[in-house]
This record gives structure tokens, sequence and C-alpha cells, in this order.
């Protein structure tokens, strides 16, 4: 009334082989093997845990009440002599490696993930399993070559030898290792393979089904890779960083990433971000190598220069060029309701900025403003005027006290600074005494945070 079958499905760690082979793809179940679903309703699979269901451990005893214990595993499996494998166990009782034979049902554990074998040819699928079971309890493999339900093929005697591939059976007392190769495994951009286990509800003798460490190998046929990539975007603004990522094809040695100007985080990985300090035109390129050749990629990105508006006040009015696509002004860092020109009316001094949007691109400027200043750059001579009291003497007038307080410089003709002093807000005057200086004209500037004028004086 029940036979075991364990179904220990496994792809060894990559490595060379003879013939130049390489290793495509490999699992041994002892850590994680998402890419495979188990107890799956392909192929007519039974989707419930009962009466039997797919199961993946290491646990090696049989029927408790009539122990039949899985064989050792041999030198050539990973884990060995008893690593975690793939297999068929009964709901009903304890034992983990039995089938209840009850009913005849069929259970499918698959790929969910596909192997791309493009460019490889020879593509070979090695497998280590157990089974005793019988003519009507025995297992299955098969392959697809797209990710459809129905596209499962069974790999039956066809071009195989040894085992009836199509019967996986009266194989109890050791691990015995399987090679299948079909042509269909090869050059594919998608390859999946899929673990049946089928019963009719006869009884079978323990050991059933076991598979552990497969392989999938195959020999580089000579063909260059196709280089492509994806990105993020193909526009983007200046100081701004986009992600790209390999969809390259084929064998693939290594790739590299190259954009001149660009700063590339990762030129060798299959992902990587690429800034672009400055506005301009940037061709990306990706090259796949393998032994065989190149292949290279290009697209191109075109960066937006940063806006850098500049912030103009005449009295009360506050304006920016009106040659973006947006406008936003704010007062600290609140943004002003309705205040989306070019220009803004304000009625209390402070600190006001702005936010301009070009074709998607940001710029900001900021302006703390006053309502009344003295000094005027472009009437400067009807504000400020110089006399000479004294040869070391120099007195600068105002005509009303200043509002603000003004830095003076003092520059000869040569443009050297021969004098750097503060003039007090307040006041009409300033008197600068001890200037010992050659006959000449001198430069004398005004200025503070507001304002800059620039004043002439001729020294006797």
């Amino acid at each position: 009334m029940k036979s075991l079958i364990t179904f220990c499905l496994s792809f060894l760690v990559c490595f060379g082989v003879a013939h130049a082979q390489t290793t495509i793809y490999s699992q041994t179940f002892d850590s994680t093997y998402s890419e495979w679903s188990l107890n799956t309703s392909d192929l007519g699979g039974v989707t419930s845990m009962t009466p039997n269901y797919w199961v993946v451990n290491a646990i090696y005893p049989g029927n408790i009440i009539a122990p039949t214990t899985t064989p050792a595993q041999p030198s050539g499996i990973y884990g060995n002599p008893a690593s975690a494998y793939l297999h068929i166990r009964s709901a009903a009782g304890p034992a983990n490696a039995t089938f209840n034979a009850s009913g005849n049902h069929s259970y499918t554990a698959g790929m969910n993930t596909p192997i791309v074998t493009t460019g490889y040819s020879g593509v070979t699928l090695t497998f280590w399993w157990l089974c005793n079971g019988n003519n009507v309890s025995f297992g299955r493999v098969y392959f697809r070559t797209n990710s459809s339900a129905t596209g499962w093929q069974q790999i039956s005697t066809m071009s195989v030898p040894a085992a009836s591939l199509d019967s996986y059976n009266v194989q109890a007392s050791s691990w015995i290792q399987q090679t299948i190769h079909l042509d269909s495994f090869d050059n594919q951009a998608s390859l999946e393979f899929a673990f049946q286990f089928h019963h009719q509800g006869i009884s079978g003798s323990d050991p059933s089904f076991a598979v552990d460490d497969i392989m999938v190998t195959g020999t580089p046929s000579g063909v260059a890779p196709v280089a492509s990539f994806t990105t993020t975007a193909t526009t983007t603004c200046q100081d701004s960083c986009l992600t790209f990522t390999s969809t390259s094809t084929g064998t693939i040695d290594s790739v590299r990433w190259t954009a001149t100007g660009g700063a590339i985080a990762a030129p060798t990985g299959t992902s990587t971000s690429i800034c672009f300090p400055a506005a301009g035109t940037y061709s990306v390129i990706l090259t796949a190598y393998n032994s065989s050749g190149s292949n290279s990629s290009s697209s191109s990105i075109t960066v937006s220069p940063t806006p850098s508006p500049v912030i103009s006040q005449s009295g009360s009015v506050l304006s920016v060029p009106a040659v973006y696509a947006g406008y936003q002004w704010f007062t600290g860092i609140t943004p002003i309701t309705g205040a989306t020109n070019n220009t803004y009316t304000y009625t209390t001094d402070g600190t006001y900025g702005i936010v301009v949007d070009s074709n998607g691109c940001y710029g900001t400027a900021t302006i703390t403003t006053s309502s009344t200043h003295v000094a005027n750059i472009n009437n400067a001579a009807s504000n400020y005027w110089i006399a000479q009291p004294n040869s070391t003497s120099l007195d600068l007038n105002t005509s009303k006290p200043l509002d603000d307080a003004l830095t003076i410089t003092i520059f000869d003709a040569t443009g050297r600074k021969i004098l750097d002093e503060t003039w007090s807000a307040g006041s009409y005057t300033k008197q600068i005494s001890g200037l010992s200086v050659a006959s000449g004209l001198y430069i004398i500037k005004l200025s503070n945070n507001y304002t800059s004028s620039i004043l002439k004086w001729l020294k006797q």
C-alpha cells in the first residue's frame, strides 16, 4: 500500500567540465531553491498535501514500522552522505519518504525561472536519482522552452541511452547519475525542467523516486554576445544620475560602461548609476565581451542645464527674467499662494525666494528686501560728496542719515586696496584721518548687502 519516492533535485556549483563545457546553472537544495515551485498544477499535478506531496529535507529514515532507509549519497553528490534533496512523502504518517498509493495521482515540481542557453551547444542535463516503485509507480522528467503551463514536453527514450527515461524506477539500492542531452536544449532564451511522480493506486516498494545534484552544462558556440541595456530615462537635468541595466544576451564574460564626461559608479557592473555634472548630449555605451568577441550598444542622453535665476528689486517689486516654464515664490520655505508669475510685489520686508522650472529642471534664488536705502549706484553723486580738509584727511558726506552701515574701500589707480573702514548707520558724515598717500586719482567704493556705489577722489 505504499511506495517511497524520494525525489532530490539539485544543480551543482558552476565549474568547467571536459570538452570546454561550462556550467550554466546549478542547484543543490542545501540552501535556497526559490527558482523551483513544488506541488504545482502543471501536467495535472496535485496541489494539495493529500495524499502525498513534494518536500525538500535531509531526513533519510523511511517507514518507522517497516524501516526502509534512503541509501547514503555517494562521493559524487555535494554534501554526501546525507544532504538535502527533493522528494515525495505521504501526508498520512510520520515516515519521511513513504508515499500513499491510494488513488491515481501525479505530483509536479518544476522550475519557475528559466535557464538561458543562448550561445551554447551540447547543452546537457545531469542529475543523480533513486526510485524503486514498479511499472505503475515511477518518475518522469520534462522540459519546456517557453513559460506556458501547456509547453512541457516529456523527455522520453529518444536518443537517450541507459534507463527508460519515461519511467524512472527499479533503482533502489544506490544513487545513479543520469545524463541527458537533446538538441532542443541548445541556444534557448528560456529552458526549464520539471520532475513528476505518478502512481496508479498499486503497492510499490521503497525507496521511490529521488533526485539530487542536477547540473546543466553547455559549450560556448563561438558567437559574440549581443549587447543591450535599459535606462530609467533618456533625458535628465544637470547634476542628476540615471540607472542603466544590461539586458545583453548570449555568453557574457564581462561588460563595460563608458560615458564621456559622465561619472560611472560601477563601470563593469551588470547595473550601474551614471551622473551627469554638466548640460549637453552624452553617449552612453555598453560593451559585452566573451572569448569569441564583443558587441556594443549605445543610447543618447540629453542633459538640460540647471537654471540659475537672479532676483531683481525695483521698489517693492521682485522679478526674475520671464524665460522659464514655471515660477513659485516663497517666504522663507513657505510657498506663497498664487505667486506663480515671474514678478512678485511684497508688502513687508523679509527674505523671499523663488523656484523656477526650466523644462523639468529646477533652480532657486533668494533675496532679503529693505524698503529704504540711501545708496544708488546709478545716481551716486546726488547722495554722496567728498571734502578734503587737509593733506591727510578725507570727509565723506551724505544727503541724509544712512539707513544701513556701509563698508568704505579705497583703491589706488593700480587697483591696490589702501583702506577698508566702516561708515556707521545713522550718521551724515564719515571722517578718515591719517591718509598718508601720494597725490593722484583714487577710487572709493561704498557697499553693503543692498547697494554698491563708486566715487572718484582726486587727491591734491
